[in-house]
């Protein structure tokens, strides 16, 4: 059992009749588990469970809620049973920390984007990290009454502007080229065993979030870029060619591989319509995928930012 099966099974015998108590017509709360940490993600397991492994389950609600029944609303959630199939649950304070219970709409989704609304401005799209939007919209959701709540996920997970999108992409394509395509070999030429296997780290890094982007997915925590990767629909198979290119010794062979993955890259690029380029080199597709923006702000910052 991962921590979503057991949150959901701790919901469904404790938590549901406690939303329905508190919110009959099913118009102010949402619950379920979202948020930072590998059970939220669904990528949890026997090691994990050495921290934050517990039942539990978030009640979020928007402010005029909060202010009519969010105190009574958590001491309710804090007298369900405390030991549910052999594991025990965690003391929580009455004001949100990060270990489930009531909290604001506002309150949550700020912990992951630093912004006390929705980013509006491509700038501030730009800011947040991959990994924080990828927590802000993971886990699963079991009842979804709180209308802000259902605003600000859907909005976080689907409503990045197409700009920056692009400006992400390109920045990954061009690191790409640099670290993996021109300076690996060249690193390998030299003798640089240790510049060359950083460059290849690096060309795995940003090679991996590239395919998330082509996924129009957020990329997780790096510890967990290879598990997602491999459920990817779009070549989510060069997830494999990926670890080898960062766990094989450094040779010709690699830079080979290097150059297959970023073919198939390049080819998915121009597939989607962000590159117009021609070849296998990154570069011209970054330079290709970043002409097509308009933002003014976008279009000022280095090639490889983003």
């Amino acid at each position: 059992m991962n921590g979503l099966e057991l949150s959901r099974r701790y919901f469904e015998e404790y938590g549901r009749d406690l939303v329905r108590q508190f919110d009959p017509d099913g118009v102010s709360i949402s619950a379920g588990l979202s948020g930072y940490g590998s059970e939220c993600a669904g990528f949890d397991d026997e090691t994990s469970r050495d921290h934050d492994f517990e039942p539990r389950f978030y009640l979020w609600i928007d402010d005029e809620t909060e202010r009519r029944i969010g105190f009574k609303l958590m001491r309710a959630y804090n007298a369900l049973p405390r030991e549910f199939m052999g594991f025990g649950r965690g003391a929580h304070s009455l004001y949100y920390a990060d270990r489930g219970g009531v909290v604001t709409v506002r309150d949550f989704f700020e912990t992951f984007t630093g912004l006390t609304a929705l980013p509006e401005t491509s700038g501030e799209w730009l800011r947040i990290p991959e990994y924080a939007l990828f927590a802000a919209v993971n886990g699963e959701i079991y009842v979804n009454g709180c209308k802000e709540f259902a605003t600000f996920r859907e909005t976080l997970e689907t409503g990045m502007p197409l700009d920056v999108r692009r400006k992400k992409l390109a920045a990954r394509l061009a690191i790409m080229a640099q670290s993996g395509q021109y300076n690996y070999p060249r690193m390998l030429k030299r003798g640089e065993t240790g510049a060359a296997a950083l460059a290849a780290a690096e060309f795995v890094s940003k090679g991996l979030e590239t395919l998330f982007i082509l996924n129009k997915k957020y990329a997780p925590y790096y510890k967990w870029l290879f598990k997602a990767a491999k459920g990817l629909n779009k070549l989510g198979y060069l997830a494999d060619d990926f670890e080898r290119v960062l766990t094989a010794p450094n040779d010709n062979e690699k830079a080979l591989l290097i150059e297959r993955i970023s073919a198939d890259i390049a080819a998915e690029t121009v597939k989607q319509g962000y590159s117009d380029a021609v070849g296998d080199y990154l570069e011209p597709h970054a330079v290709s995928t970043v002409s097509k923006i308009r933002d003014p702000y976008l279009i000022g910052l280095h090639l490889m930012e983003g």
